[in-house]
C-alpha cells in the first residue's frame, strides 16, 4: 500500500509540474504599455497600435492629398483635402497627430513603470522628442487646409495643395531637411518610417526579449487610483477611468 501511495504521490508531482510548465507568466506592465503603441489598443477604431494607425493616417493623408493635386475642379480639389485634414488631425477617428502623441505617451508609461528596463527608460524621452517634426508637419498641413478651403479659385488652392503634398510625403517617408542628400537622418528629417524604425529598434534591444503581448492582457490593464498598473480580471476591457 505504501508503495502504491507513493507511486501515486509521485506521478501527481510530475503531472503538476507538467501543469506549471504549461502556465505563461503575464507580461510585464511595462510590455504591456509597448503591446498599446506597437500590437493593440481598445480604443482605436480596429483596435490597432497606436504606430499601426499612424502610419495607416499618414498614408491616407498623402493619398487624400495626391487625389487633390489632379482634382478637376475647385470643389474636387477641397473634397479631398477635407479628407487629409481628417487623417492628419481628427481626434475621434484618430489621426496622424493624436496617434502618434498616444504612442508616445504609453512608451512613456512603459518607462515609468516599476519593471520598465533601462533601455526602456532612456529611449522612451527621446521617442517622445523625435515625434515634433511631424506633428509639426500636421500642424502646418491643418493651416494650408484652411487656406484652400476659403481659396475662391483652383489655380490659388492648386498651390497650398503642392505644399500639403510635399508635407503629407515628408511624413511618411521622412525628408532631406539639410541638404546632404539623405532622407531621415536625424530627428528633424523623421517620418512615421524613421519613427517606427526607433520603436523597433528599441524594442530588440529588451532584456528579456519582448514577445507579442496576448489580447486579453493589452485590453485589460488598469490603473487603480493609487497610481497602480493592475490587470482587470472582471474583463471590462480598458482603462476604468478612461484611459488612452
Amino acid at each position: 500500500m505504501n508503495i502504491l501511495m507513493n507511486g501515486f504521490r509521485g506521478l501527481m508531482m510530475l503531472v503538476a509540474l507538467a501543469l506549471t510548465g504549461c502556465v505563461t507568466r503575464p507580461p510585464s506592465i511595462a510590455h504591456v504599455h509597448l503591446g498599446h503603441a506597437l500590437t493593440g489598443v481598445h480604443v482605436t477604431p480596429n483596435r490597432e497600435g497606436y504606430l499601426v494607425v499612424a502610419r495607416e493616417r499618414a498614408e491616407q493623408a498623402l493619398s487624400s492629398a495626391q487625389q487633390a493635386a489632379s482634382a478637376a475642379t475647385l470643389e474636387e480639389l477641397k473634397t479631398h483635402i477635407e479628407a487629409t485634414l481628417t487623417a492628419v488631425s481628427s481626434e475621434d477617428n484618430f489621426g496622424l497627430k493624436q496617434s502618434l502623441v498616444l504612442a508616445a505617451n504609453h512608451i512613456s508609461f512603459a518607462a515609468t513603470s516599476e519593471d520598465a528596463s533601462a533601455n526602456v527608460q532612456s529611449a522612451a524621452p527621446v521617442f517622445a522628442s523625435d515625434i515634433t517634426r511631424v506633428v509639426e508637419r500636421c500642424e502646418l498641413v491643418t493651416l494650408l487646409g484652411k487656406d484652400v478651403a476659403k481659396s475662391q479659385s483652383k489655380e490659388e488652392a492648386a498651390i497650398f495643395v503642392g505644399e500639403i503634398v510635399t508635407l503629407t510625403t515628408a511624413n511618411v517617408e521622412g525628408e532631406d531637411a539639410d541638404g546632404d542628400g539623405k532622407v531621415g537622418t536625424t530627428a528633424a528629417e523623421y517620418g512615421v518610417k524613421q519613427l517606427r524604425a526607433e520603436f523597433d529598434t528599441m524594442i530588440a534591444r529588451e532584456n528579456p526579449a519582448y514577445r507579442t503581448v496576448d489580447q486579453w492582457y493589452l485590453f485589460n490593464l488598469v490603473r487603480l487610483p493609487n497610481g497602480r498598473w493592475v490587470f482587470d480580471k472582471l474583463n471590462r476591457g480598458g482603462n476604468i477611468e478612461g484611459y488612452k
